[in-house]
Order: structure tokens, then C-alpha cells, then sequence
């Protein structure tokens, strides 16, 4: 099977759960901690390989010792970690995620040896035959970080590698200008909705449905909205096609929209239609965000069949899914 190609943060995210953020000055005391290997492309790939997708991971981690953990987690994970390079200078990323009563996260970071991978660090092989590249929007946060993104974008549309592209929550006013300049190479970009409105109405105000017009004349073939409790929205060319939520008890939303991506890239690249890859990606956000931390560990395609069972779809789809994808 061909791989897909991800390029993107590697960090050790340590999770604390608490009940009210103290003020300034004050000690929140968490009610559960955690760690576990984090980043936005690299929740995606875990998910990707537990489904039995390969995937090959294009990233940076600091020599220390977390580093060395996260190569190790990754390669038992079975991902393909030859082109994730090492840096002596800078170190893994540590994520410090305060989880709120809502399930809603905070996260403080420092982003370390994530951003010194260079545009020589991308290597034409890892792209080579690869079936799909993936870009977390972190890469485009910072040079040379995002010089790497670029040679990646370049290398994958001089072999006609379809690409998306994962907006994570709270960078878009950061990245837009790139992301705007970039929107005629990606074939499917994912967004939250706010990020959506934020970039199609470039800063002023708007409604989804215009937001998502924009972003289609900036050169987007698909634009996937993610909408939390209310689902998701493609918005393509003559088509806005709407996938109900799945309903689960939030305990952290950390991840969701990594897991939203690799369902969705999942769907794609297994040949399920619009729809039923939109009602799989939801399901795949909703078991990450019922799980404290990343929620990578959680999608499996034994739990994605169990949800997309109880969710509240059309029996089509549900057995077009089931047809897709095997325990």
C-alpha cells in the first residue's frame, strides 16, 4: 500500500485536567495528569498507522532524551521515521495542556527543534510514490520550519501527490497570508470554524457560507469546516455537503481535529464517498476528544466502527463504512 507522506511537529505534550484556572499568581491543583507523545501531523500519523495506513513522518526532535522517546514511540507505532532528523541545539517539544471543566484546552509551548527543519532536511525519497502529503498548519508558523513545507508542496505537485493541509485551532491569523497564497496547490484543507470565517472574511466579519465562497475563489478545490457538537461542512465547487456530530462526553478536546484528519484523509484514500468520509472523520474527532490527552491511542478501526454504529447517519453510509473498513 503507498504511503502518506506527513510533515510536521513531533512534541511530548504533559496534560493536567482542572476544575478553574487559579488567578494569576495561584496554583491550579490538576485532578489528572498524563503524558504522552504529541503534535498536531504527529497525532494524525499514529491514527493513520492504527488503521493500517504506512506512513512516512518528515520532522525534527532535539537529541535529548525526549527525543529519543518519541522516536521510539513512533517507530513501534509503525511509523516511518528515517526522515525525521536530530537537532543538538534545540529541544523536543514539551507541551504544557491545562484541560478545563468543559474539556476545552489550553495549551503553552515551545516549539523547539520542531521549527530548525530545514528545506535540506526534505528529501525527494520521502515523498516518492507517496499516495497523499499532509501538512500540519504549524509548519508554516516559522522559518525554516516553513521553507521545509514549501520544498515538500513543491516536491509533491512535481509527482502529483494530492495534499491537505490541518489548520489546527488558533493559528490562522498567524498563517493566513501563507495559507491564502498556498489554497491553488491544496487539494483539501481543514479548518475549524472560526478559522474559516477568520480567513475567507480577511478580518472582518462574515458568515460561513461567504467564508467558505472566499476561500473557494482563493483556489481551494475542498475546504472541510469543522463545526464541534454541530459536525462538519465540505464546501466545494456547486456542493456544501453537511455531516452531522457524533455525541460523546467531552473530556478533551486535545487532538480532536488531528483525528478529524486522519479519518478523513482515511476516507479518501480507502474510496468512501464525500459523505461517508465526513460522518468517519467526525466520529474519529469524538473518540479523541472522550479521551484524556491526544486520544491518538483511542481511534482504532474497531472504535471507529463501534461509533459510526451508534452515531445517527443514514444506513447507506453506515454500510458503505462498514464495507471499507475491515476489524
Amino acid at each position: 500500500m503507498p504511503a502518506v507522506a506527513i510533515l510536521g511537529d513531533i512534541n511530548v505534550d504533559l496534560s493536567l485536567q482542572v476544575a478553574a484556572y487559579p488567578p494569576e499568581g495561584g496554583e491550579g491543583i490538576a485532578e489528572r495528569q498524563m503524558h504522552g507523545i504529541g503534535g498536531s501531523a504527529t497525532n494524525t500519523a499514529l491514527i493513520l498507522t492504527r488503521l493500517g495506513q504506512p506512513v512516512r513522518f518528515i520532522g525534527r526532535t532535539g537529541t535529548d532524551a525526549w527525543g529519543d522517546w518519541c522516536m521510539a514511540e513512533m517507530a513501534a507505532a509503525g511509523v516511518e521515521t528515517r526522515w525525521i532528523s536530530r537537532d543538538a541545539e534545540e529541544p523536543t517539544q514539551l507541551n504544557i495542556v491545562v484541560v478545563g471543566a468543559s474539556g476545552e484546552r489550553t495549551m503553552f509551548s515551545y516549539r523547539g527543534a520542531n521549527v530548525k527543519l530545514g528545506a535540506d532536511d526534505v528529501e525527494a525519497a520521502a515523498l516518492a510514490d507517496a499516495t497523499l502529503l499532509h501538512l500540519s498548519g504549524y509548519a508554516l508558523l516559522k522559518a525554516p520550519q516553513s521553507d521545509a513545507a514549501l520544498r515538500a508542496i513543491d516536491l509533491a505537485r512535481a509527482g502529483n501527490i494530492p495534499i491537505t493541509l490541518d489548520i489546527p485551532s488558533g493559528i490562522a491569523g498567524a498563517i493566513g497570508r501563507a495559507v491564502m497564497v498556498l489554497l491553488p496547490q491544496i487539494d483539501a484543507v481543514f479548518l475549524g470554524e472560526s478559522d474559516a470565517e477568520l480567513l475567507g472574511g480577511q478580518g472582518q466579519p462574515t458568515t460561513l457560507d461567504a467564508a467558505a465562497r472566499a476561500l473557494l475563489e482563493a483556489g481551494a478545490t475542498n475546504v472541510v469546516i469543522k463545526r464541534g457538537a454541530e459536525g462538519s461542512v465540505l464546501f466545494r465547487k456547486g456542493e456544501e455537503l453537511h455531516s452531522p456530530a457524533v455525541k460523546v462526553d467531552v473530556i478533551d478536546t486535545t487532538g480532536a481535529g488531528d483525528a478529524f484528519a486522519a479519518g478523513y484523509i482515511f476516507g479518501m484514500l480507502t474510496g468512501l464517498s464525500p459523505s461517508a468520509t465526513g460522518a468517519l472523520a467526525n466520529v474519529a474527532g469524538a473518540i479523541a476528544a472522550s479521551n484524556l490527552g491526544p486520544g491518538a491511542n483511542a481511534v482504532s478501526c474497531d472504535a471507529l466502527l463501534d461509533g459510526i454504529s451508534k452515531a445517527a447517519i443514514d444506513p447507506t453510509l453506515l454500510a458503505e463504512i462498514h464495507a471499507h473498513i475491515r476489524r
